[in-house]
Parts: C-alpha cells; sequence; structure tokens
C-alpha cells in the first residue's frame, strides 16, 4: 500500500526491481537515475555492504498528474549482485505498490530466472500478497544477445501471467524506459481505482524530462498504510477537532552511524511539528529449544 503524506499532499509509491544475481537490476537503475533531470529525482543511495547492498532513489513525474490533489512520489528499489540472506529481498518487497521483474535472456540462465520469480512469488505471499493483483512489468534483459530467449519464450519461462513483457539490454539502455513507463502506469491506475480518480491522464508516458537522447520524469515512494484522504479531509473541518496525526516526514536516511533517520510530522488541532526517529537495527537474539 502506498504512504499518503498529508503534510507534503505526497502519495509515495514503491516500485522494486526484482531478478536473478546478474540480471542486470543494479545497471537499470542506474541507467535510469542518469536518464532523469537532477530536478526530477532525489540521488541514489545505498545501504549494506559488500553483499545483499541495496540501491534506491525517488523521482516524481508531474505531467502523470494527481490523485485526489495529491502528487505521486515514486520510490525504485533492487538489490545488487547475490543475495545472501532471503529476509533481505523480503524486506525490500514489503509493501510494494509495482514490480518490475528483471529476467536474463540468456538461454544458460534459464533454470534461475524460473526459480527467482517462483523466489519473487513466494516472498509476496509470506506477505499474504499475490503477484497477479500487483501492477508488474517483465523486463527480457540481455535481448541484445545472439542467442537471447525470445520474449515470448521467457513468458512462458517464467509463466508471466498476462503481465506485459518488454525487451531490454541494460548495457546500451533499449527498453529500460519503455518498462518503467509501463509500470508507473500501472501503478498510478490502482491508485486512480483506489482513490476514485485522478485529476489528468494516467495513461501519459514518460516523455520530456529525461536528458540526452532518450527522455522521462520520475520522483519517489515508500510504503505503509493506507490513509483515506477524504477521511483525513473530514477530520480537520471538525470544529475544535484534536484528533493526532502522524505521517512520514520524507525518505528514510542513513546515518554516518549505521543508524536509521526517520523523520514523522506528528498533527494534533491544527498544529504540527516534526521529529526524527532514530533506529538502531541489531540481529536478532538465537532462541536455543
Amino acid at each position: 500500500m502506498a504512504l499518503f503524506n498529508r503534510t507534503k499532499r505526497e502519495i509515495n509509491a514503491k516500485i522494486v526491481y526484482f531478478g536473478s544475481p546478474l540480471a542486470g537490476k543494479a545497471t537499470t537503475l542506474q541507467f535510469i537515475h542518469r536518464k532523469l533531470k537532477p530536478e526530477c529525482r532525489g540521488p541514489m543511495k545505498t545501504m549494506g555492504g559488500q553483499s545483499d547492498r541495496m540501491l534506491f532513489f525517488d523521482f516524481m513525474p508531474p505531467e502523470l498528474g494527481e490523485v485526489n490533489d495529491y502528487r505521486v512520489r515514486f520510490h525504485l528499489y533492487t538489490v545488487q549482485g547475490e543475495v545472501t540472506n532471503r529476509s533481505t529481498w523480503k524486506t525490500v518487497l514489503k509493501g510494494a505498490d509495482g514490480i518490475v521483474f528483471v529476467a536474463d535472456a540468456s538461454p544458460e540462465s534459464a533454470a534461475i530466472t524460473r526459480e527467482s520469480m517462483e523466489n519473487l512469488r513466494e516472498c509476496l505471499r509470506s506477505y499474504g500478497q499475490d503477484l497477479e493483483k500487483l501492477p508488474c512489468v517483465v523486463q527480457c534483459n540481455k535481448s541484445d544477445l545472439p542467442d537471447a530467449l525470445s520474449t515470448e519464450e521467457l513468458a512462458q519461462l517464467v509463466d508471466s501471467a498476462g503481465f506485459p513483457v518488454i525487451r531490454s539490454a541494460s548495457r546500451t539502455g533499449e527498453g529500460i524506459l519503455q518498462v518503467l513507463s509501463s509500470v508507473v502506469k500501472g501503478v498510478m491506475n490502482a491508485l486512480r481505482d483506489q482513490e476514485g480518480s485522478v485529476t489528468a491522464d494516467s495513461s501519459v508516458g514518460l516523455a520530456g524530462m529525461g536528458s540526452e537522447d532518450e527522455q522521462a520524469p520520475v520522483e519517489r515512494g515508500e510504503k505503509m498504510a493506507t490513509v483515506p484522504t477524504d477521511l483525513a479531509e473530514r477530520v480537520d473541518t471538525l470544529p475544535g477537532a484534536a484528533v493526532p496525526t502522524l505521517a512520514m516526514g520524507g525518505a528514510v536516511t542513513v546515518a554516518a552511524d549505521g543508524t536509521l533517520q526517520v523523520p514523522l510530522t506528528v498533527g494534533c488541532g491544527g498544529a504540527e511539528r516534526g521529529f526524527v526517529l532514530t533506529l538502531e537495527l541489531t540481529p536478532a537474539a538465537s532462541v536455543v529449544a
């Protein structure tokens, strides 16, 4: 579910690029980040060490319109390379509004690509979520290889369930922005259905915001529980209303000491104040039977 930030009047939506090791997930995110205008996206951030290294950034496509007067900010996430701790993917996938499955089109990677799709479905099921109920695009990466599997073969390999299947080559950028545009439109349509209407045409593409040859617009998102915007507005209009509210005040960041800094906005009775929640993560203690 998307996070509604009443202070900034933004909806933060999360898109996860999932796939097998070396499928091209990190290269894809880095290409997208380079192609977006600096004023339309945040910095590329990393979290973790040599293994299980998460990459993420945010962006906002203004031409996609608003959902009930809220702008939509997208957050793109992936995990680079081989994931040694399966819980890493489960954590990244939690609350995802859209998925891009990066499938390696090289024939020798067919088995691991199929297994990766099974892992994706299993991770989502652990949260009671079905992949078929999420906006999802299959990115057939490395399609520029001479012996690459066709989109039809990859769709059958991963049982794509009718999702859009798009050729790409992360080394050259072929198809990368087309995939992004497709999943962004899917998420916007889902938000439109959820909230009832949007104030602009959600079928518009990501044109006009990029740099160099290809263009695209975008910005950021993350997840928590959905807050009905109409209810929030009704509460604010009640005489003497003093109902406390809590909202994310921005993106979570990692401090130099390794702690997580979570900006929060607390409101009550028409007044609001910002706070920063500092979290220090430690491994869970082993349970001895």
